[in-house]
């Protein structure tokens, strides 16, 4: 097997002599610089319309292999996440590499992806607490009836909502989770000892540490005004 830069070159060459490919993104780990040794190399591959309605019929939207992953998608379907809810949608292209583009306008479409939508940040907060919120209540009924099983999955749902949560009140887009310490660094307003409350939560969640932990996190909401943080029954 060649190196990783052998098989992003032999990959490249191929989709330059093909006319249908309109653009390749590198994205994921390898782009981000978060890789290691059993990393892939993942690539969004850009084609025209027919192009993909025939990868679409051949079920091949869609490339696994020990190596790389492949995704195909359209100039149309990548410009309608500018607009998504989904925070990684946006996320994604964060740091991505543009490989090819034939059209000239694929910095411009991932730079509207990657900006951050002010807008909509409010709705954003108001969701990702309420799911903060009643995770967090579901893992205190499972303390309460002993059931470990179900305070260790409400407890980890809980800390998937909080921190889209703290990424969307530093203004940015919350990361894939696998990821997501990675980039606690860079979120200038967040809960004391972030990583040791939520490694301590996901090790051994008690009423404690979950008590402690929304405590901080609703302390951070109200210094920006958030009356709703109290009451989010207004927000349901």
């Amino acid at each position: 097997m060649g190196s990783r830069e052998e098989l992003i070159n032999k990959l490249l060459g191929d989709y330059y002599s093909d006319d249908s490919v309109l653009g390749v993104i590198q994205v994921g780990s390898t782009a981000k610089g978060y890789d290691d040794e059993a990393s892939d190399v993942d690539f969004e591959v850009i084609v025209t319309e027919e192009k993909y309605a025939l990868i679409e019929k051949s079920f091949q939207k869609f490339i696994h292999t020990d190596t790389y992953d492949l995704v195909f998608t359209t100039m149309d379907r990548l410009e309608s996440l500018i607009n998504s809810e989904i925070d990684e949608d946006h996320w994604k292209y964060k740091n991505s590499i543009i490989k090819l583009d034939r059209t000239g306008k694929l910095k411009d479409i991932l730079g509207k992806i990657t900006r951050y939508d002010k807008d909509s940040r409010a709705a954003r907060l108001k969701r990702y607490y309420l799911g903060y919120w009643n995770h967090t209540l579901d893992s205190f009924s499972c303390l309460k009836h002993k059931n470990e099983w179900g305070v260790r999955i409400y407890s980890s749902l809980a800390l998937q909502d909080l921190i889209r949560l703290l990424f969307n009140l530093n203004y940015q887009w919350s990361p894939r989770l696998l990821w997501a310490s990675k980039e606690f660094h860079l979120l200038e307003k967040k809960p004391a000892d972030l990583d040791l409350q939520i490694r301590g939560i996901l090790e051994n969640p008690d009423s404690d540490k979950l008590s402690k932990l929304w405590s901080d996190t609703a302390a951070l909401l109200r210094e920006e005004g958030f009356g709703w943080v109290d009451h989010p029954e207004e927000i349901m």
